[in-house]
């Protein structure tokens, strides 16, 4: 019994299908540097930092309101706390001349993340690292890679093999308050961001036991 060359063509287109849908992690191809650069976006996302560290009362940054110090950026935590981002807390804190002396009281405001906001709030955990500051990350969306446009020949560095990837992303999964002016006027970049379908982007990627991941991981 003999095959047509139709049907040929038919088992083979069949056999890159299955081939295709069941790629290797560990292979040095498109498929595996996308799976690995949105698991790697899933977890970490693209966020900005707000304030400072908290402190024992949760408050990232707080500015004194009887007059004598203004803060251009006032405008922004309480533009924050109108989308629901953040908490404000009034308290007054004593006053210092230069010599340590007490000299009465100061009315000031802090801000704290709500409970809605903290929904956005990159988790402290992904947060370690030598550059890091305590700041918390407030999250407004997600890259998602939209093509793969190339990449180096995967080569050992240190120990490992490692390939460096060319990709564009655009942002998936944005906060319903990203949009607002609160957000644009502190960080003017962001609009254009949100709206950009093909943002290019380089990162090495590292093999691991499981497959191809972000080169921080290779950290944990």
């Amino acid at each position: 019994m003999t095959f047509s060359i139709k049907a040929l063509l038919l088992l083979s287109g069949a056999a890159l299908l299955v081939t295709a849908c069941g790629n290797d992690p560990k292979a040095a191809n498109e498929a595996s540097f996308e799976a690995a650069l949105n698991a790697h976006y899933a977890q970490m996302k693209q966020c900005v930092r707000v304030g400072s560290a908290p402190n024992a009362d949760g408050i990232i940054q707080e500015f004194r309101t009887d007059g004598r110090v203004q803060d251009k950026q006032l405008s922004f935590y309480n533009g924050l706390v109108d989308l629901g981002l953040l908490d404000a807390v009034s308290y007054q804190k004593e006053t210092k001349n230069f010599s340590g002396q007490v000299t009465g009281k100061a009315d000031w405001v802090g801000y704290k993340f709500s409970d809605n906001g903290k929904t956005f709030l990159r988790p402290v955990a992904l947060e370690t690292g030598a550059f890091s500051t305590g700041a918390r990350q407030l999250c407004y969306g997600t890259p998602q890679v939209v093509e793969i446009v190339g990449f180096t020949e995967s080569a050992e560095v240190m120990g490992v093999k490692v390939s460096n990837v060319q990709y564009t992303y655009k942002l998936v999964d944005i906060a319903p308050w990203a949009t607002d002016p609160a957000l644009s006027k502190q960080h003017e970049w962001l609009p254009e961001r949100l709206s950009n379908q093909r943002i290019y982007k380089d990162d090495d990627l590292v093999l691991t036991n499981n497959g191809w991941a972000y080169h921080s991981h290779l950290k944990k």
